[in-house]
């Protein structure tokens, strides 16, 4: 049937299950991807349970949005679901950080329309610690490989956690527009002087929403012995999320908060990223982060923590740290390897890693085609 839609040149139509209400990787990929996709051939729709700005963007390439109550309301879920896949969608493709909910993986292969389904893997552990959820998470796993047409991920662990195993998984690397994430110094420069940082302020940083799975609590606690041996140092967070103010509570009482940016949500990452000296990730798990990628564009020295899969190692630039490690371990670490001032892109490196966003662009393409 599918052959048969290509031969009319109708547009392959797909639709995104599902972009959440923050503005992180997935959305990210997804609103780069829909932005430089060839649209005549292309239709993308989303579905989302959170109406949020970033998806104006998305509106105006052309997609369609559609809102979804929450899955505790299940039988409007169902139906409201049902509703949309009677759009007649060539593809369904699910971005799942874990298998303990397929009800609307069920809903898709068993539709009137038929749609193809993708299943992709975008992370290594569940969104929230709940030894219930792991459970599903586990027991589902043989309906998952059944019922996907076409099985991805974007690196081998989260393969392995989603699927349990390599086989015939593709991988669809995380890519990202290089021509964004160079280093400007005119950027640094214009960043520092609005936050207030000297020139010769050494400057950590972070990018990624306030969760316990991007543990920025415990990076306050390395800034916290970064600066005790480098006083003159400043920590620059950009992102928001439930946890903001919890972190920022544990700023003040270790009397931080003036030396700590909270700079919420940004449109220019790359901007921030150029005002920084060092990209720290202490997250307790990670599928392939972009903002990771992003950091090693702008040649930053980058230092992610060991439960983050190596494949996003890209660049020299990079250093790993445990966790188990105490914050003045780790703090002397990333001062013993930083380079202070000697700044270079890393641009061509991340793209011929096959990072670049028309690599990954490409591989979409592909998979949608050979559907």
């Amino acid at each position: 049937m599918l052959n048969e839609r290509k031969t009319m040149k109708r547009k392959i139509k797909i639709l995104h299950v599902q972009i959440t209400d923050n503005y992180g990787g997935i959305e990210s990929l997804l609103t780069n991807i829909y932005s430089d996709i060839d649209r005549k051939k292309f239709q993308f729709d989303f579905i989302t349970t959170a109406k949020k700005p970033y998806q104006d963007k998305l509106k105006s390439l052309g997609a369609n949005i559609y809102l979804m109550s929450s899955i505790k309301n299940t039988v409007l879920y169902i139906k409201t679901f049902d509703h949309v896949l009677d759009n007649n969608y060539d593809i369904v493709h699910f971005h799942k950080n874990s298998a303990a909910n397929i009800i609307p993986i069920l809903l898709a292969k068993h539709h009137s329309s038929h749609p193809k389904i993708i299943i992709h893997s975008h992370n290594t552990s569940p969104s929230v610690n709940n030894a219930a959820l792991t459970f599903l998470h586990k027991s589902n796993r043989w309906l998952v490989n059944l019922m996907a047409d076409k099985k991805v991920a974007c690196a081998n662990v989260a393969a392995k956690w989603m699927f349990g195993t390599l086989n015939n998984v593709q991988i669809i690397n995380n890519g990202i527009d290089i021509n964004k994430f160079t280093y400007s110094g005119q950027d640094r420069d214009l960043i520092r002087e609005k936050l207030g940082i000297s020139p010769s302020d050494l400057v950590l940083g972070n990018v990624g929403r306030f969760s316990e799975q991007k543990n920025q609590s415990f990076l306050i606690d390395i800034f916290g012995e970064v600066k005790k041996a480098v006083p003159n140092s400043r920590l620059i967070l950009v992102g928001d999320g439930l946890l903001l103010d919890k972190v920022k509570q544990k700023a003040k009482k270790l009397g931080l908060t003036s030396k700590i940016n909270f700079v919420g949500k940004q449109s220019d990452i790359s901007a921030y990223l150029s005002a920084m000296d060092a990209f720290v990730m202490p997250s307790l798990y990670e599928g392939l982060p972009i903002s990771a990628v992003e950091a090693q564009s702008e040649g930053l020295d980058v230092f992610l923590a060991n439960t983050i899969s190596k494949e996003v190692v890209l660049t020299k630039n990079v250093k790993m740290f445990s966790l188990d490690e105490r914050p003045k371990e780790i703090a002397g670490m990333i001062l013993k390897n930083i380079k202070f001032n000697d700044r270079k892109n890393d641009a061509i490196t991340v793209k011929n890693s096959n990072y670049g966003l028309n690599t990954t662009i490409k591989k979409f393409i592909d998979l949608y085609e050979e559907l």
